[in-house]
């Protein structure tokens, strides 16, 4: 069995930013998860590339790989 490798990818708002490793079988509401740990926020979008996007979709769905960049935006209420 293969075990699948983990990329590292870099999350980022206007005002911070952390890297973290991810697979790309790993959906974005996984990483999504993880933002909520690290920053405390429950409403926000992902941004990759500059698509949106969507929870329900797998990370590499959106080319995500090892060094790229997740764009965030956090809001204060839901949108």
């Amino acid at each position: 069995m293969v075990r699948e490798q983990k990329i590292r990818v870099k999350v980022e708002s206007p005002t911070s930013e952390f890297q973290v490793e991810v697979k790309g079988s790993d959906k974005v509401n996984d990483l999504i998860k993880i933002v909520k740990k690290v920053w405390g926020s429950d409403y926000m979008l992902l941004r990759h590339n500059s698509v949106e996007m969507k929870n329900d979709q797998y990370l590499s769905t959106y080319g995500v790989k090892d060094g790229s960049v997740i764009r965030v935006t956090v809001f204060a209420e839901a949108p």
